[in-house]
């Protein structure tokens, strides 16, 4: 038998299997199965767009069939600009059709969707890229995937980009990644193109080498820098974690209560938290060097007082027990 070079994650493997050049002329697959391994057993709808073999009717679909392989359980649609005559398997269609085309992406959605993960192996073309990235992404599922592969594109001419990558995918997942971040300040620039409504939905945006992953999740959840107490979003996470705190009780559990109150600006409350904390836990130092600190951010003068008189008295008894 022969020995593995190296150990191989369980997606490349089907790439190998099924000859798919997302491993081998690229890197992907390490990349795909990282992103996307927690998420084999579920019941995904996947849209893959590209399905290989350019004209040929009888070529392509290695990719296919191996996310059909990964995901046993999935749904998955293949979109192609040429007619295909592929049997892959009873989960697997193909469609034909173009990916800018609107009302077929439409069509797709309807019948098949909404997605659970989109993977854009298609044109290439930059132009294609965002127009069905910004068609398709608003349409996937909450906690969807949304991943454009073949990103070097936007580098080169003959597919319609530049050296610069302008114009392209890449600024406007730059675009994207600032404007999840207005709640803490980021301002956008005049005429620049407002994309509120997609960061509101995103939870992140990935480059990584030749690959683009947009990942969607609620982006409401206010800033830390001035965090609203009243927002029942944010006051769920306090109450999740009181009832972690009192169901698993921990001498610094009381500390990202604190940090959240002080962050709003309820000194009182947050001071009242420390103090229950101390009566709690009177004799572990670490923790009074921590409320300390963080009554010191607060400016709570009594706390202060009262926690600089602990921690010297803890610190004392430290000393007399170390030489005795």
């Amino acid at each position: 038998m022969p020995r593995d070079p190296a150990p191989l994650d369980p997606l490349t493997r089907l790439a190998i299997r099924f000859g798919t050049d997302k491993f081998g002329g690229h890197l992907y697959t390490p990349a795909y199965h990282h992103l996307l391994g927690h998420l084999r057993e579920q019941k995904l709808r996947i849209l893959e767009i590209g399905v290989g073999g350019y004209d040929n009717p009888h070529c392509g679909g290695a990719s296919l069939r191996m996310w059909a392989e990964y995901f046993p359980q999935a749904r998955i649609i293949g979109l192609d600009y040429y007619e295909k005559q592929i049997a892959i398997s009873p989960r697997v269609s193909i469609v034909r059709g173009a990916q800018e085309d609107t009302g077929l992406l439409a069509e797709l959605n309807a019948t098949h969707g909404p997605f659970d993960l989109v993977i854009d192996d298609g044109s290439h073309q930059p132009e294609h890229m965002i127009s069905s990235f910004l068609y398709l992404y608003p349409l996937l599922t909450p906690s969807a995937k949304y991943i454009v592969e073949d990103t070097q594109t936007c580098f080169m001419e003959r597919f319609g980009g530049n050296s610069g990558a302008r114009g392209t995918l890449y600024p406007l997942a730059q675009l994207l990644a600032l404007q999840m971040h207005k709640g803490e300040g980021y301002i956008p620039a005049p005429g620049e193109t407002d994309l509120s409504a997609l960061a509101a939905v995103s939870f992140s945006v990935t480059c990584m080498r030749n690959i683009i992953c947009f990942q969607r999740g609620d982006n409401t959840y206010p800033s830390n820098i001035d965090l609203d107490m009243g927002d029942p979003a944010v006051a769920e996470v306090f109450k999740t974690i009181e009832h972690e705190a009192a169901m698993h009780p921990a001498p610094r559990n009381v500390l990202s209560r604190i940090d959240m109150q002080n962050n709003a600006r309820q000194f009182a409350a947050a001071a009242a938290l420390a103090q229950a904390a101390m009566r709690e836990f009177p004799t572990d130092l670490p923790l009074m060097h921590e409320l300390l600190f963080m009554m010191k951010r607060m400016n709570q003068a009594a706390m202060i007082s009262r926690l600089e008189a602990r921690v010297a008295a803890l610190e004392a008894f430290c000393v007399r027990a170390a030489l005795d």
